[in-house]
């Protein structure tokens, strides 16, 4: 035995990256989702602590 790689079994390695991130990315997406509706609620969350802090300050 010359020492080489299994090519095979490499390019089966660099597959199952393949596979792991077409089986997370809709799941990551559902999980942590970023439309507009999820940004214009975290844009008034942040609005009314901004509210909340100056009425604080008074």
């Amino acid at each position: 035995m010359l020492g080489g790689i299994n090519n095979a079994l490499f390019i089966q390695g660099l597959a199952g990256y393949a596979v792991i991130a077409i089986i997370l990315i809709p799941i990551l997406k559902w999980a942590f989702p970023t439309n507009k509706k999820v940004k214009a609620e975290r844009a008034e969350i942040r609005a009314m602590r901004r509210e909340i802090r100056r009425i604080k300050r008074k």
